[in-house]
Formats: C-alpha cells, sequence, structure tokens
C-alpha cells in the first residue's frame, strides 16, 4: 500500500480513472477535506529576533478590552520565565514590566504584547479619564454588619475602585471589592466592640451603577455603626467624610483624571428609630448634612429606606416617613430603593440580626439603589 502525499496522488488518479470501489472514493474525498482542515496556512507575524510568532489577537470573546485608571496598577498575567517576554506599545500610555505587571500612566489607548515561546497575545489597554465619585455613607447596615464578603459579587476590573483611605501607599485607587472600607467602615454591634471587614452594599451597587452608566466609580467609605443624624454633625463623621472626599478630588485632579458626577448613598436612620427623634427633627438633620455635602460638590444625595428592627416593629416608623416626605418634597433627595423596608416580612431570608441585613439583602438593595442611580447618572450626564 503507497501511503503519504504519493499515496493521495495515486489514489486521486484512480478516482478519476473510476478504478475505485465507491467506500474508496469517499475515504479519498475524506482524506482531501482533512488536508484542507490541517493544512491551512497560520497567521503569523515577526517578533523582534526577526523570527515568527502565531498572533492571538484578543477578542471581545476571548478577552475583552481592558481598562484602567492613571496610576493603577494591575497583572497582565502571572506567567514568567525565560520563555514569557512583556512590552508595551506605548509606555507613556501604559507601562508594563517583565513580571507582566501593568502601571497605568496617562489617559490613552495601547497595546501590550505577551510573548509566550511561539505565541504573541496581542491586549488593548484603554486608560480612562473620567469617573464618577460615590460616597457611601451611614451607620452599621452601611457598613455591613450583618454581610460576608464572600457572598457578594465581584465587579468587573476597571469599572469601580475604592479609594485607599488605609495605606500610606502612594497608589490611592483599589478594585472596588468586598470587604468594601475593611479599616474604615465602623460598625459597632451588640457586645461593644468596633469592627469592619463584612460585605457591604456597595459591590453590587457599583455593578448595577456601571451597567447603566459604563463610566467607572471612585467609592469612598464613611459608615459609622450606631450613629443618629445628629451624632453626624456634631460628632464630627460628616467633618471627616467631607475631608476624604477633598482627598479624593485632589488625587483624581492630580492624576488628570476628570469627575463627572458626586453623590452620596445614604443608608441610615435606625438609630434616630432607636431614640425616638421626630420627622421634623430628622428633615432638619438631613438638610443640614445636605448643605455641607453640597459645599463639598456633591450634587444628589440617593436615600435608602431603612428597614424595621425585628423585635420592635413600629420603631422606625416615623424615620420612614420621614425619608419619604424628604424625597418626595426635596429635589436633592432622590430615593433610590424602598426595599429594607419591607425585608422584616421575610425575616429568616434578609436579615442576620433583628438589626441587620445579611449579605443576600444587602446584594439586592445594592443592586436596586445602583440601577436607580445609575439611571439618573445617564440621562443627566448630556451623551
Amino acid at each position: 500500500m503507497i501511503t503519504g502525499p504519493l499515496g493521495v496522488i495515486v489514489m486521486i488518479r484512480r478516482l478519476k480513472m473510476g478504478r475505485l470501489s465507491y467506500p474508496g472514493r469517499i475515504g479519498v474525498l475524506g482524506l482531501l477535506i482533512l488536508g484542507l482542515l490541517f493544512c491551512r496556512p497560520v497567521s503569523t507575524a515577526a517578533d523582534e529576533t526577526g523570527s515568527e510568532a502565531a498572533v492571538i489577537y484578543t477578542t471581545k470573546e476571548m478577552k475583552p478590552t481592558l481598562y484602567m485608571l492613571p496610576t493603577e496598577v494591575r497583572m497582565l498575567s502571572l506567567q514568567s520565565g525565560n520563555s514569557i517576554r512583556y512590552e508595551s506599545e506605548d509606555p507613556s500610555v501604559v507601562a508594563i514590566n517583565g513580571y507582566g505587571q501593568m502601571h497605568a500612566v496617562a489617559p490613552g489607548k495601547a497595546r501590550v504584547i505577551m510573548y509566550e515561546g511561539n505565541l504573541k497575545k496581542i491586549y488593548t489597554v484603554v486608560v480612562r479619564d473620567t469617573v464618577d465619585i460615590i460616597v457611601f455613607a451611614g451607620q452599621s447596615n452601611m457598613a455591613g454588619a450583618g454581610g460576608w464578603s464572600s457572598g457578594a459579587p465581584v465587579p468587573t476590573k476597571g469599572t469601580a475602585y475604592e479609594f485607599n483611605l488605609v495605606s500610606e501607599d502612594n497608589r490611592k485607587l483599589v478594585p472596588l471589592q468586598e470587604p468594601f472600607g475593611n479599616g474604615t467602615n465602623k460598625s459597632h454591634i451588640v457586645n461593644g466592640k468596633f469592627v469592619s471587614g463584612n460585605g457591604t452594599l456597595s459591590s453590587a451597587f457599583a455593578i448595577a451603577y456601571y451597567k447603566q452608566t459604563k463610566v467607572p466609580i471612585v467609592g469612598i467609605p464613611a459608615a459609622w455603626g450606631g450613629t443618629s443624624s445628629r451624632q453626624w454633625l456634631k460628632d464630627g463623621l460628616l467633618s471627616a467624610t467631607l475631608k476624604r472626599m477633598k482627598k479624593a478630588k485632589k488625587y483624581l485632579k492630580q492624576n488628570k483624571i476628570k469627575i463627572r458626577h458626586i453623590y452620596v448613598v445614604w443608608y441610615q436612620g435606625e438609630s434616630d428609630g432607636q431614640y425616638a427623634v421626630t420627622a421634623e427633627s430628622y428633615i432638619k438633620n438631613m438638610k443640614k448634612i445636605w448643605k455641607k455635602f453640597k459645599k463639598s460638590g456633591a450634587e444628589k444625595i440617593f436615600m435608602i429606606k431603612i428597614a424595621q428592627q425585628v423585635d420592635m416593629l413600629g420603631q422606625n416608623d416615623t424615620i420612614q416617613g420621614a425619608q419619604e416626605k424628604l424625597c418626595k418634597t426635596n429635589k436633592n433627595f432622590i430615593m433610590a430603593t424602598k426595599a429594607p423596608a419591607s425585608m422584616h416580612e421575610n425575616f429568616f431570608k434578609w436579615y442576620s440580626d433583628v438589626v441587620h441585613i445579611n449579605q443576600k439583602g444587602l446584594n439586592r438593595i445594592g443592586k436596586l439603589a445602583g440601577k436607580k442611580a445609575g439611571k439618573y447618572a445617564k440621562s443627566h450626564s448630556g451623551n
């Protein structure tokens, strides 16, 4: 039996002469098809050494465009070794070292290349120049006292950042993920200790917000558990929050990052209910708080209607009503979601204890609030 290319040629000649049986003819046709499939030319491109390397252009299906902000540091790949090389076609936009660590330098667009053996992987990196600032302010439910970080969704890299208030690292923009505000948010619990490190609603909010706007957010944590609206005004909590905002704005400006919108997401009022604060006093305090936020550049406060304390049903009715009235009568306050107000009807599904919402509930609240705020931002951005 003749094999190899010569064998194929002989079989083709026999096919033409009609000297092959019907099964034989089918076999020859099958060989021809396989030959066409496996002998296609491969797209190649020369690397710096002049050798040919197969090119993999990363597509949306394989790998989306990578989005970053100036000063952000991110690993392109964890692969390293003698057969791995990295380069940037424009280091003034994004630089990359020999370990695959990218550093976003300035707004713009550039390609980064990973050489892996005889493969050349090409990625497009867009360093953006515009963000929205979101201040996540409130008390223990904003701090995530009943949440757990492993149960929270994770925003896609490049869509949401936390302004780093804890580390002295010069890089202040870190990927927003749970526990958001770890070491900054303070959640007061029954045993009198202050804890942080739980999951919050911020990640779910960020995902829903970005889905509407396609603009990344820079989140500023500002939650202190067990605090009333009066304490926010009298105990320095508002002043501390405004200082964080000022610091973030300065950093963004220094790094040529434009601020499109500044919004406050407010989830607070349970302590006012516990202290039997009147609706009039709560509204008065909130207007004072807004005045300070506005002076610092905030455009709106997105209010999250508080939940009931399950062992004291009705205790928070007055504050819930005050929040509703505030959003109906004052254009500076927008009701982001009323979802927490009815969660006591399914206590075991949404609560971690009689006061605090669990991570499943926080995810739902964050998603609804983020969608509402994102739609508003989209319709008020002139694009």
